[in-house]
């Protein structure tokens, strides 16, 4: 176990709101709205600021922080160098002596009560992470078989359940976890699962993250992302990015040889799934028997050593 630090607090602690953009000028205007909502009720309000980090070199988010009507500083920078860790890491460091820092992704907006509630569930757990749901807004061209379908539901737990780990898109760090696990693995850059890296490392160096039920965000769901391979590749770049994790906590032949097996077993069940669902014209359910075919072929070819750079070609993050 890592050495606590004192986690009483002063009469106001210090938090972050670090966002990371990427070309989405108007969907990062609605979160900055969504922010200026945020209410206290279960905690004391604390000294807020905003840290918007644009991993454009072209600055494209730069009006959108100048103009933002948000009653708390918002500290706007440029990370020129491409890549979700390379902007991850510069808002640790722009945030500066904080006591926490906040991660929500730039297309999400989040509830009244989402930081209350971290904050709450902080205390109450003594936790050194917390995490929350993401309920998605679905645009009103997506189809209703992906609506209907389950894909984007927002994981349920009790507040206070223990993980191993957690993402970037609804979470409050304590910023003594980066004196122990101080960055975002930059060879996640381009691929993605970096968080799911991370937080890996701070559950193996001892620190605590629990769940909380209320914290919720809510993620928008655009047309192009409710399609059949959107949601193929979304599973396919999962799978190739948690067996690099995994690796990295453990990379012995044993380990990797009980992933084999596991990835083979999702590939086989999965399309012996979706041949007998497909007698059931039911589109919602052979698309996630697929969708598991292409989880375990993401875990074969990190396997064989590939990394899906999902992010390579920059232009697909700002959809």
């Amino acid at each position: 176990m890592p050495a606590r630090q004192d986690m009483s607090r002063p009469d106001t602690i210090r938090v972050a709101i670090c966002i990371c953009t990427f070309r989405r000028q108007k969907l990062l205007r609605e979160l900055l709205g969504g922010v200026t909502q945020l209410t206290f009720r279960k905690v004391q309000r604390p000294q807020m600021q905003i840290v918007v980090v644009d991993n454009d070199q072209l600055a494209s988010a730069r009006e959108v922080c100048d103009t933002a009507s948000v009653p708390w500083p918002v500290r706007y920078a440029v990370e020129p160098e491409c890549g979700i860790t390379h902007a991850r890491n510069r808002a640790i460091a722009e945030a500066g002596p904080v006591d926490f820092i906040a991660f929500i992704d730039d297309d999400e907006i989040p509830s009244a009560q989402w930081l209350d509630e971290l904050l709450w569930t902080q205390a109450e757990f003594s936790a050194d992470v917390v995490s929350g749901p993401v309920s998605p807004r679905f645009a009103q061209e997506v189809a209703d078989w992906v609506k209907s379908g389950g894909f984007f539901d927002a994981r349920v737990s009790a507040t206070g359940t223990p993980r191993k780990t957690c993402a970037c898109n609804n979470v409050l760090v304590a910023t003594h976890v980066f004196t122990r696990v101080p960055k975002f693995d930059d060879v996640f850059a381009l691929a993605g699962a970096e968080d799911t890296d991370f937080f890996l490392r701070a559950h193996q160096a001892g620190y605590n993250i629990v769940w909380s039920q209320e914290a919720v965000v809510y993620e928008g769901v655009s047309p192009r992302r409710g399609t059949v391979a959107w949601l193929l590749r979304r599973e396919y770049q999962t799978g190739n990015g948690w067996v690099f994790c995994e690796a990295g906590m453990n990379g012995s032949l044993r380990n990797r040889i009980v992933r084999f097996s596991r990835a083979c077993g999702h590939v086989l069940i999965g399309s012996l799934s979706a041949i007998l669902r497909l007698f059931m014209l039911d589109k919602a359910a052979v698309v996630r028997s697929l969708q598991r075919v292409s989880l375990g072929m993401g875990m074969l070819t990190a396997l064989a050593g590939h990394r899906f750079l999902a992010y390579q070609n920059a232009g697909t993050r700002s959809v």
